[in-house]
């Protein structure tokens, strides 16, 4: 099968963002098995057992995403590119998308993949009794919202499949951004039959689900220390996946993974709570990995204290908690000196304009919103306190179970109780979970990480509109809702939809509906022998596809 032949670009590549290492790609063909090992073995860490292979449950992919392809596929640029469709043909309205799938294209069990899993997956993702944590990426696909809010059942989703190998798409609107979000893995097919036949233990265990990735999930030696995947013996690019075995041991401390690392027993281990690290820049392992994804501070304008409430509904007092914020600071202490401080909502590099010169995070108008400005932000504290008739106040602020999460609200605590009078800031600790959704905001503040999910400003964007579930603190702005309107409803990428989704930005940051702190970059050490790994920044982050050991 030749795949290589329906590539089909529809995105302008991605820069890579400042002050950040990309980490090396080999130029070298990866069939030069002269070069290569004989053991093609890689080992990862993760912090959470597996609990799931079931796409609609999960809201973070991680490894899982090496075994899950759809009708596109991510490029390490944030390109789309055609994987299991063949072709696509737009109608001139591009209201419909018409994709012929490859008849030779099987899952792991050897079924052929069809048309119909792709209606099955995308209407179950959908479905009241699945509602999977990112069904909000279907909006735009005709009948998706009236499906979510509950008025017509997902069988009237805008996909169908009039034969075995056709797949027709219809939207309520042009969407110029579709290809880039049909690389997310929700996108993908899932085999009917398999899922039928299986009823509730679907996917519950690896004997359990098939997939249409280059690797599986293996049947046995699945604790809850371990995991592994194995290439999938279908896989239509199986010639091309060069590693025999991919595990995945969970662990539970950093000491843990160092041990494992220095051992040479794991390949990857990321510098989580190293005060050092620069220490380790100059070494071949170093890399640090920009990533499209943004620390947030959300705000609770509809709690349980009204008092609490007036103040925090006032754009003044929001600016004031923007303004008192060090982003430099907190970015560097919590993730160290890649990190990059926000210049809006949208992360830096994650798009650019017709020529491939303006990044769109540069050209966000309001930036003066995000400035540190501490007199100026007492003076509008004072204000939107005396307005809320409150001479102190105690703030919730919410943050995740995670090494990370947690220090950067300890950090944060500390500079809004400096800078701000009046103020008091605890701390209040929510769980992780594998199906978690955003749900309600449950304390006055709170911390999140958002990552776009695909390569456009709307990923992002989009979340902050009145009716998306990621609007915890369900801020509203007709004109927002209205800019967003327009800029979903663009056919091409062109010049004015680039202006409608900065005016919609620009309203975002000037009302700081959401407060944006920084942009962080992970850094890890890698076993520097390891080549061919496509790290992405957008979407799901890497792609162990090509990869392989050399000598």
């Amino acid at each position: 099968m030749k795949h290589w032949g329906a590539i089909l670009i529809f995105l302008l590549g991605l820069g890579v963002v400042a002050g950040c290492q990309m980490p090396s790609e080999t130029n070298s063909t990866s069939d030069s098995q002269g070069v290569m090992t004989k053991r093609q073995v890689l080992t990862l860490a993760t912090s959470q057992p597996l609990t799931t292979l079931d796409t609609d449950k999960l809201t973070q992919f991680g490894r899982l995403n090496n075994t899950i392809e759809g009708l596109y596929s991510a490029t390490g640029e944030g390109q789309a590119q055609l994987a299991l469709a063949k072709k696509v043909h737009v109608n001139a309205a591009k209201t419909t998308y018409t994709f012929t799938l490859y008849k030779d294209s099987y899952w792991s069990n050897g079924d052929v993949i069809t048309a119909q899993d792709f209606v099955y997956s995308w209407q179950r993702a959908l479905a009241p009794q699945t509602k999977a944590p990112n069904a909000d990426l279907f909006v735009g696909i005709k009948n998706a919202r009236k499906i979510l809010d509950g008025r017509l059942p997902a069988t009237q989703l805008g996909v169908s499949a009039p034969d075995k190998f056709t797949l027709v798409v219809h939207l309520d609107h042009p969407m110029a951004e579709l290809p880039q979000r049909l690389t997310f893995p929700l996108f993908g097919p899932q085999n009917q039959r398999v899922a039928r036949k299986y009823g509730k233990l679907y996917a519950t265990k690896p004997q359990y689900q098939v997939y249409a990735g280059p690797f599986m999930v293996a049947a046995k030696g699945n604790t809850r220390q371990h995991w592994h995947m194995v290439p999938n013996p279908h896989y239509w690019d199986r010639e091309h996946v060069y590693l025999q075995r991919i595990n995945v041991d969970v662990y539970h401390t950093t000491q843990q993974m160092w041990r494992a690392y220095r051992q040479g027993t794991l390949d990857e281990m990321r510098l989580v709570g190293i005060s050092n690290i620069k220490s380790y820049e100059k070494q071949a392992a170093y890399t640090a990995r920009p990533y499209s994804k943004m620390v947030l501070l959300n705000y609770r304008q509809f709690g349980k204290n009204p008092t609490v409430d007036r103040l925090l509904k006032q754009r003044l007092a929001r600016l004031a908690i923007s303004h008192a914020i060090n982003r430099k600071r907190l970015g560097q202490d919590s993730y160290g000196n890649t990190s990059l401080v926000a210049q809006g909502v949208v992360p830096a590099g994650l798009s650019r304009g017709q020529k491939g010169t303006a990044d769109f995070a540069a050209a966000q108008p309001e930036q003066a919103t995000l400035a540190y400005q501490p007199k100026l932000a007492k003076q509008q504290w004072a204000t939107a306190r005396k307005r809320a008739g409150l001479s102190h106040v105690t703030l919730t602020l919410s943050y995740l179970d995670a090494p990370y999460s947690k220090k950067i609200a300890t950090l944060l605590r500390t500079q809004l109780q400096h800078a701000l009078p009046g103020l008091t800031v605890t701390l209040q600790k929510r769980h992780w979970t594998v199906n978690q959704a955003d749900g309600p905001a449950n304390a006055d503040l709170t911390l999140t990480t958002q990552h776009a999910q695909y390569a456009d400003p709307l990923a992002m964007l989009a979340l902050f509109t009145s009716d998306n579930a990621a609007n915890t603190g369900y801020w509203f702005s007709e004109r927002y809702d209205n800019l967003i309107a327009q800029a979903s409803n663009a056919p091409s990428f062109n010049s004015q939809r680039w202006k409608t989704l900065l005016k919609a930005e620009g309203e975002l940051m000037k009302n700081q509906g959401v407060t944006p702190l920084f942009q962080p970059a992970s850094t890890y050490l890698i076993n520097p022998k390891l080549n061919g790994v496509q790290y992405n920044t957008v979407g799901t982050q890497s792609n162990f596809k090509g990869a392989y050991f050399v000598k």
